[in-house]
């Protein structure tokens, strides 16, 4: 497969990737058990941290103070992390909205005053953290009604100094802006310096795939700027700009610092919008690349069903739409599911970049599967969110199969440019060839008979390539040559004198059509204007590594930027500009050119014998 070479770039990053997630995620395994957390057999010079993760004492519809905890009984131990829906009370389930208080005993050997830290997430709506009575983290305003609280979601990471080596970490909820209540995502403790890496570590992974999405999104914007007919450039440009917002709106809420007045609903909003309207251009940029009737079908079901979530999203309050998260996730995985079924239909017809979108897209849906299962606590592990890997994953793929597209649109000029060149075999040298036949055959018929050989030869090396990065033998090119000088020679009798000196005992593949372009130059616009005509002189030799090609006429001269400048103005394919440009672009020099008006010029150009496509 062209694309295994590719594997050597992803592979590595996506090792990287992994590295960090499991840097991040190796907290050592200590479980609450009944509201208490024994960490007797951790000191601080072990490093680490710990997930806060097990039972903690609930108490609901109650926002307590440390010491009224002290004589209060828990309702329940609620195990974390986890939303308070799931649990009941006296049988009957705990509605979403609401408020609460959780505590969990913290049992170490630490002596009082040691420096710890914590890492928390969002929680719905606001919260207040405390260790023991001291208050040490919070987010909006905790409230016993909707008009009391102040939702909002601000990733947070403390630090404090324990009062003793037994504390209570308290932490107090209350939601009403969202379906589902309570501790989302885990809390992490340990020492100042492993809070401090995990945080490092989590901001640089968030900065870091926010940073790629938005410079790619202007990448393939540009595209599209430049190439109105690509729209698939402008579906992933919406795509990237999509999951960007979806990526922090899910995650450290980076991008709300520059809009820290928003209020939570506007939060989630955007949060349940940009998820959806990302799989949705994921479809609409499958469709563009692999069209097909299921394609066309997908993206109309899939966009009828974003318009009628997104109807919902504008004319429910966000504590009512978001009891229907389970089924936007199912959405949100049934369209990517989709996105994947186009690629295999287009790979079974045959396009080009299938198996890598394939993969892209494969990899994009298994880790969002975790990751919905994740997020709504139904699967647990030590590693936490696969989503950033797998969109790392897929943006990579894009990138190659973009160069790759752009390899290919060069190929394609290449090949439009000798196409170009072939068609510059003018149309008075073919007449004025035809005629010299007619006129030797009256006279001379055998030496008109070994002109037309010389022109057959001629002909058939003209049209003997397929693109310009096409290698030939170098007879090859010399027999192109001799075929064109026979009849030249002819015609022009004693005005035109050429020598050919091409001994250099090697079999060595040269570029294409570069020697007879140069020597019709010479003999064009250096030796015929001169009314006496002059001498052409072909030396090819070997110097060292490469091959050396010069030649020398003793015509009118030239000024060469000047003459460099004018057939690239005019696109002259069979142009020392065009010859200069191919060999700059294959060998990163060009013609060296030396000429003076009334004696002659003389072109020198270098091939190396150890590049690509040259053998001795």
């Amino acid at each position: 497969m062209r694309y295994l070479k590719f594997g050597f770039i992803i592979i590595p990053l996506l090792l990287i990737l992994l590295a960090s997630g499991l840097t991040m995620a190796h907290p050592q395994s200590v479980y609450a058990q009944k509201g208490i957390m024994d960490l007797t057999n951790w000191s601080e010079d072990d490093e680490g941290y710990f997930k806060l993760d097990g039972q903690w004492e609930f108490y609901w519809n109650r926002l307590l103070s440390f010491e009224e905890l002290s004589g209060s009984k828990a309702d329940l131990y609620a195990n974390l992390p986890g939303t308070w829906n799931e649990y009941s009370l006296n049988g009957k389930a705990l509605p979403g909205v609401g408020y609460a208080t959780y505590r969990l005993h913290v049992v170490t050997d630490l002596p009082p005053k040691t420096q710890l830290g914590i890492r928390t997430y969002a929680f719905s709506s606001a919260f207040v953290l405390s260790v023991n009575d001291q208050k040490i983290a919070s987010s909006g305003k905790v409230g016993m009604s909707p008009e009391e609280e102040i939702g909002a979601y601000r990733p947070q990471t403390v630090y404090f100094q324990i009062p003793d080596k037994e504390f209570d970490i308290v932490l107090k909820i209350s939601n009403y802006e969202h379906a589902f209540g309570g501790v989302w995502y885990s809390l992490y403790l340990g020492t100042p310096k492993s809070i401090a890496n995990l945080n490092d570590l989590i901001m640089a992974k968030e900065v870091f795939l926010i940073g790629v999405l938005i410079i790619v999104a202007f990448f393939y914007l540009t595209i599209y700027l430049f190439q109105k007919d690509l729209k698939y450039a402008l579906y992933f440009c919406c795509l990237c700009l999509c999951l960007t917002l979806s990526i922090d709106m899910a995650g450290q809420f980076l991008l709300l610092r520059f809009l820290p007045g928003m209020p939570l609903s506007a939060v989630i909003l955007l949060w349940y919008s940009s998820l959806g309207w990302s799989v949705f251009f994921a479809i609409l940029f499958m469709h563009e690349l692999f069209r097909s009737k299921f394609s066309e079908i997908i993206v109309k079901l899939y966009l009828s069903g974003m318009i009628l979530t997104q109807l919902a999203y504008f004319l429910m309050p966000a504590v009512q739409y978001t009891r229907l998260a389970d089924a936007y996730n199912a959405l949100g995985f049934a369209g990517l599911l989709s996105s994947v079924g186009i690629v295999v239909i287009g790979i079974r017809k045959g396009h080009k970049d299938g198996w890598l979108n394939l993969t892209g897209m494969t990899v994009l849906l298994v880790t969002y599967l975790h990751d919905i299962l994740f997020w709504t606590n139904r699967v647990r592990n030590s590693f936490g969110e696969l989503i950033d890997v797998g969109l790392f994953t897929f943006i990579i793929c894009q990138v190659i199969i973009q160069a790759h597209r752009i390899k290919l649109f060069n190929d394609h000029k290449t090949a439009a440019e000798l196409s170009f060149l072939q068609a510059q075999i003018k149309p008075h040298f073919l007449y004025n060839a035809l005629n010299t036949f007619a006129s030797i055959s009256r006279y001379d018929p055998d030496q008109a008979r070994e002109l037309l050989i010389h022109f057959s030869q001629y002909l058939r090396r003209s049209f003997d390539f397929k693109d310009l990065s096409q290698f030939v033998p170098l007879k090859h090119e010399l027999e192109l040559l001799k075929g064109y000088l026979a009849i030249e020679q002819v015609r022009f009798e004693e005005r035109l004198e050429v020598s050919i000196d091409a001994d250099i005992g090697l079999e060595v593949n040269v570029p294409i059509l570069m020697l007879q372009p140069i020597v019709e130059n010479a003999i064009n616009h250096g030796v015929l204007p001169k009314p006496e005509g002059g001498r052409v002189d072909v030396s090819v030799t070997c110097e060292g590594s490469s091959v050396l090609f010069c030649v020398r006429d003793n015509g009118v001269g030239m000024e060469v930027r000047r003459e460099l400048d004018r057939q690239n103005q005019y696109g002259s394919g069979v142009g020392l500009f065009n010859i200069d440009d191919r060999l700059k672009k294959l060998y990163g020099k060009g013609l060296e050119i030396m000429s003076r008006q009334g004696e002659g010029t003389e072109i020198v150009w270098r091939i190396p014998i150890d590049q690509k496509g040259l053998k001795r």
